[in-house]
This record gives C-alpha cells, structure tokens and sequence, in this order.
C-alpha cells in the first residue's frame, strides 16, 4: 500500500488526506497546532461568520421599519469560536472515518526521505517518508512599524476577541482581506478609512468591477487613500495614528493591518530536503512536485493566489499525481476568485483586458443587476456582470460580477467555462426563475425581465 505523509492540517491538508485515503493510500496528517489550520481558526471562518452577520442584517433591512443597526459583539464572538470549533470536529471525525492517522507535532526535514517529529511533550522522533506533501499554508505579513498589538492594532487573528466597536476603523491594506473586512465595518456603522498602497483597491478584480466595489463604498461614506505607502501605525493610548511615506497622519480608534500574505515555510527546513523556495513560495511543477519528485507542495505554500478552492483542487490533484493516476495538469484548473462584501465581487477565467493581451478577438456581453427580478425582490439591484466570449468559436473565455450573490452567479458560470460552454449552449440554459441565473439570459439575450 503506497503511503502518503501530509504536513499541514488547514482546508488544502485535509482535503489531501482525505482524498489520498479514498484512493486506497496509507495516510499520515501531521498539524502543528489546531486541526483546520489558520482558515478556521484565524481568518476564513472568522471572517466569514463577520460578514454573514452583515449579510443577513442587510437582507432584513427592505422588510423591518426599525432595522437592527448592529449585532453584540459577544454574540459574534461566540459564534466564530463555535463554527471553528465544529469544522474542526467535522474534519476530525471525516479523517477518523476515513483511517487517515493524525499525529500533533511539528515537523521538519532532515533529509528528503526523513521528517523529524518534535512533540509539545518535548520529545521527539523520525519518520521515514515515500511520498509528502506540503500543505502548510501561509501567514500575514507584517513590516517593522506595522504590527499588531490585539488592542487598537488589529489583524485578522484579533478579530475573534474584538470587544468594543471601533469608533472609527483605519484599514491599511486594499486586498481581499481588507476589502472584505471594509465593507463589513462600514455596513455596521463603523466610520472607517481605507488605505493602500497600490494605484487601485482589490488589484487582482477585473478593473471595472473593483472600481465598483470602490464605489459602493465611498457611497457607503469610506474615505480612501490610494497611492498611500504607510510608514508606521502607532497605538497612542486613546487611539492610533498612522503616518504615512509622505508625512500625512490620519487618527483614528483602531487600525486594521491587511498587507499580504506569504507561503509558510520556516518551520519545514527544506534546504535539508533539497525542496527549491522562492519568495513566494515552495516551486512547483504543473502536477505540485517539487524540485525532489516524492514531495509535493499545495495551497498557499506553493504561493498565491491564496484561495481555499484553489488549493482544494490542487490536493485533489496531486494527490491522484503521486498515486500515479491519470491526472489533468494544474493549468486546466480555473478556480473562481471570490471576495464577500457587500455587494460581493467574483471572476474566472480571463478578464476582458487579459483576453485582449493575449490577442484574442473578443465579444464583452453585459447585464445589469436590475434586470433580474430576484435582485428586485431582494432589494439589491445594483450590480454588473460582465460575459467575455470568444468572438469566432464564442466560446466563453471568462466572467466576472459585482453584485448581491454575484459569487453564485460566478460558480455556475466557471462550470460552464470548465466545460467549454459556448454562447450557443448559454441560449439554451433555462435557469429556475426567479433566480440570479437570469442575469446570464439577460446578457446572451440584451434583455431581462
């Protein structure tokens, strides 16, 4: 029986053992601290316990005359520590049912067929591997002058503990984290400023649709600062100032750090494993090996983009790799990027200004928002998505929205995508109506009603 050692427990870990144990492998799951990683514990489920809070208060807002304006924050904390805690157990008891072998210990290379164990017992112990994969994640970035405190200088892992609301939240970082923690303290009624130091917030969105979630922000009352390197953020006491490059202050009562991510690698010793690592990350090939070919790396440690999805998918894949067992390469997966704000924002596949780099002759189909009567009925109308198409095959090239639910509207289209769908095959579709599907009519067709 071949025999799979998995270091790193978050969703790209567990998601491997799992997998490798459905095919037949004898497994070994090795987590340094809480089963589930750094997704459940620190950021993902946090995060996203914050935002369905928001979401739901935004859903009732059309229907109640006197709206809730905000949820207790000792409400909200129970809930982040009771969801962690339930995916922890659901994976626990997923990996005990499959036969996956789950040892508590760090571990670190000593050559490439030899991993020491080290226990928080104090002890330690080798095991010898066949075949690895890494899948130890990634974690914030944070510069000297920009650091956390847990007090008024906040990062994602403080979030669970947050006691009071900010009085007026600075967020410095224009990623996926701080988009998404932005829309989360501005629909709460936090006044909040949002800092960058990029010419553009959310870089990685179609340009349309990030300069739309801008807006529905800066409609919300957010103040921004693109262009705005910052040099330092200080708790003062009674608040926080943040200096920027350029010598502007700006004072508020928290300020959030959200600059970046990087792969996690520092405990794994891989110079002993002859495993090659750049700055952003473990390298991989098109299958997640590495420079030694019995050890893979997947997820955030094999650098971004940092998605839960993606990173499923490539433990699927590398997993059916190193079993050797016919396997697509990683380029044929296209994962969609999502951020849940409020309005959501979501893509895959190209974007209309990558298409156009590449020399691809193309066909933009758009539909607002509002011509799908679910956005009416929901009292969220206003959002774009946008179809970019193959102008000779019409084949769908990629999608992006901004919009209420936009990610659902996203995930249907990337299997349409994955499968090669073209706008003949969309003029077939008949969604259930009324739903968001309709959207994807009201572009192929130039109506919706």
């Amino acid at each position: 029986m071949a025999q799979i050692v998995i270091i790193g427990g978050g969703p790209a870990g567990v998601t491997a053992a799992l997998e490798s144990a459905r095919l037949g492998a004898e497994v070994i799951l090795i987590e340094a601290a809480h089963l589930g990683g750094r997704a459940t514990w620190h950021s993902l489920v946090p995060s996203k316990v914050f935002l369905s809070a928001a979401e739901a208060l935004t859903a009732a807002h059309p229907w109640l005359e006197n709206p809730p304006s905000r949820p207790d924050l000792g409400t909200l904390r129970a809930r982040v520590r009771a969801q962690a805690e339930t995916q922890s157990q659901r994976q626990r008891r997923a990996l005990s049912q499959a036969g996956v072998r789950l040892i508590e210990a760090v571990a670190r290379f000593e050559d490439p067929r030899t991993l020491r164990l080290e226990f928080s017992t104090g002890h330690s112990e080798h095991l010898n591997v066949d075949r690895v994969i890494l899948a130890t994640g990634s974690e914030p970035i944070f510069l000297p002058g920009l650091k956390p405190d847990g007090q008024r200088l906040l990062a994602p892992r403080a979030m669970a503990n947050l006691s009071d609301w900010p009085e007026h939240l600075i967020m410095i970082g224009g990623g996926v984290t701080g988009s998404e923690y932005v829309s989360f303290f501005s629909q709460m009624g936090v006044p909040t400023t949002w800092v960058t130091d990029l010419p553009t917030f959310l870089p990685r969105a179609e340009p349309e649709i990030a300069a739309g979630l801008v807006a529905a922000m800066e409609a919300r009352g957010v103040n921004l600062y693109p262009n705005a390197p910052v040099a330092r953020a200080e708790n003062t006491g009674s608040g926080v100032r943040v200096t920027l490059q350029d010598g502007r202050t700006l004072e508020g009562s928290h300020a959030f750090i959200a600059i970046g991510r990087r792969a996690d690698t520092d405990r794994l010793n891989l110079d002993a494993a002859g495993v090659n690592v750049t700055r952003q990350g473990v390298v991989v090939d098109n299958y997640g090996r590495t420079s030694q070919p019995h050890i893979y790396a997947i997820g955030d440690v094999a650098g971004p983009p940092f998605t839960v999805n993606r990173a499923q998918a490539q433990a699927r894949l590398a997993v059916r790799h190193a079993l050797g067992l016919p396997t697509p390469p990683l380029e044929t997966i296209v994962p969609v990027e999502a951020v849940y704000s409020d309005p959501q924002v979501a893509q895959v596949g190209l974007s209309e200004a990558e298409a156009r780099h590449l020399g691809r002759t193309i066909q933009v189909l758009r539909a607002e928002w509002d011509q799908a009567l679910k956005a009416h009925l929901s009292g969220h109308t206003q959002g774009v998505l946008k179809l970019v198409v193959d102008a000779e095959s019409g084949r769908l090239l990629g999608a992006a929205a901004l919009g209420n639910h936009a990610v659902e509207v996203i995930n249907a289209l990337s299997l349409a995508l994955q499968a090669g769908a073209t706008l003949a095959h969309l003029a077939q579709w008949a969604p259930a109506y009324p739903t968001l599907g309709d959207l994807v009519r009201a572009a192929v067709d130039g109506y919706g009603v």
